[in-house]
């Protein structure tokens, strides 16, 4: 049985860098996702949660804490392999995220749907990528003049992530580096993922992904190997700032 708090968690301006920042992360398993039996989708759900704790809660000025939540079984199928960035993120997965959300209560936190199928379809840049993050935007209003708005982290793993330890640690970074423009474009405010170590220049293409960072080894560079990646003190302390923890439920 699972019992929530009413407990809120409140940043002023001058609280951006207290210890100890919180935010709560439920597992939502799909028809087929790997691995098939509920024990190892726990653990698997466990060591991605660990593994960013690693990094994000590394001590310091981090101390950014992933809490693990319930594990949900569905049996959605959503296949990676029929779907990009943007299709995964606004179509099936949100949809996925909303009903499993409103049915527990609404609670602040990210929100990780383990989709079937080993790579999401082709980008822009012709790379399959296995992971995708992103926010929920609800109760969107402007209040004397300041935007105010619930935010919810939103992520998509593939089933390849399986074999990429810190692809939700990643994917969770750029919910935390989420940021809203504050400057809205006909009359429509934007939230954008902007990694401060970046842009990313694609050495091929020469392409620039304001997204991911430009350093070798990091976090969040487009591409992760198996070794620790580094973070930046650039990325935690926007990190720390995010909108996700003014609303973080205290365990």
């Amino acid at each position: 049985m699972v019992s929530w708090t009413n407990q809120i968690l409140k940043i002023r301006p001058d609280q951006q860098y207290q210890n100890n920042l919180q935010v709560n992360v439920y597992g939502i398993f799909t028809a087929g996702s790997k691995p098939s039996d509920f024990n190892g989708r726990q653990k698997r759900f466990n060591r991605d949660i660990n593994l960013a704790n690693q990094i994000w809660n590394g001590g310091g000025m981090c101390n950014i804490n992933f809490i693990p939540q319930p594990v949900f079984e569905m049996k959605t199928i959503i296949d990676a392999t029929n779907l990009g960035f943007q299709a995964a993120m606004e179509g099936p997965v949100k949809g996925l995220i909303k009903k499993i959300k409103h049915k527990i209560g609404n609670p602040i936190g990210i929100y990780v749907v383990y989709t079937s199928g080993n790579d999401f379809a082709f980008s822009s840049d012709s790379t399959c990528p296995i992971g995708a993050g992103g926010v929920i935007i609800e109760d969107f209003r402007i209040r004397d003049g300041i935007p105010k708005f619930k935010l919810f982290g939103s992520i998509a793993l593939s089933n390849r992530a399986l074999n990429a330890p810190f692809t939700f640690a990643h994917e969770a970074g750029h919910v935390l580096l989420t940021e809203l423009d504050k400057q809205p474009f006909n009359n429509i405010f934007r939230f954008n993922a902007i990694d401060p170590t970046g842009p990313f220049i694609n050495p091929v293409t020469g392409k620039s992904d304001i997204a991911h960072s430009n350093l070798v080894g990091n976090l969040m560079a487009p591409v992760l190997s198996n070794i620790t990646p580094t973070i930046d003190s650039l990325q935690l302390q926007k990190a720390r700032m995010s909108k996700i923890f003014q609303n973080a439920i205290i365990k």
